[in-house]
């Protein structure tokens, strides 16, 4: 087999956009019949079986592209070939434009997503401010509070202080 007729599992998953773990579960599931081990006895996938994983996937990732000697070809045949080799390249290019516009709609869904949630988090943040704020002006008032008690408290003591003994027991000074 050469290179061009088979392919690795971590070709096919970046053939296909799956992950080589994906891909290789898949090429396990399949016949053995498109499976073989290559050189280095690496597992390798054939063209049938390229061609099963195109069913499958439902997306094609290799155009037919038949090499055909020079003297059979008429002009004919020619331009239906090229036109064949052009429709399965529109194909494989149409969907592979599918695939990235429904990935940028996935995408563009999460974006939306992630936008409503920043939102949510901007209101929480606002309010956590604002709590934080009146805990701060509420704290500031207590302080104030204990502040002027304790003046007044020293004045009172002073003022009971300078009493004599008489003076306290009588209220006079």
């Amino acid at each position: 087999m050469d290179d061009m007729e088979t392919k690795t599992v971590s070709e096919l998953a970046e053939l296909f956009g799956v992950t080589r773990q994906a891909m290789n579960k898949r090429v396990k599931s399949l016949n053995a019949k498109f499976v073989e081990k290559n050189e280095k006895n690496i597992t390798v996938v054939n063209k049938e079986g390229i061609h099963e994983l195109e069913h499958l996937y439902g997306k094609v990732v290799t155009a037919e592209a038949e090499v055909v000697e020079k003297e059979s070809i008429s002009t004919a045949e020619l331009s239906v070939k090229t036109d064949d080799a052009t429709s399965a390249a529109y194909e494989m290019i149409s969907a592979l434009m599918k695939d990235k516009s429904a990935e940028i709609d996935r995408l563009n869904n999460q974006l939306e997503s992630k936008d409503k949630q920043l939102s949510v988090k901007d209101e929480q943040i606002a309010e956590k401010d604002a709590q934080i704020k009146k805990q701060q002006e509420l704290m500031e008032k207590a302080l104030t509070d204990q502040k002027q008690f304790f003046t007044d408290l020293q004045e009172s003591i002073k003022n009971v202080e300078n009493k004599g003994f008489f003076g306290r027991l009588f209220g006079k000074k």
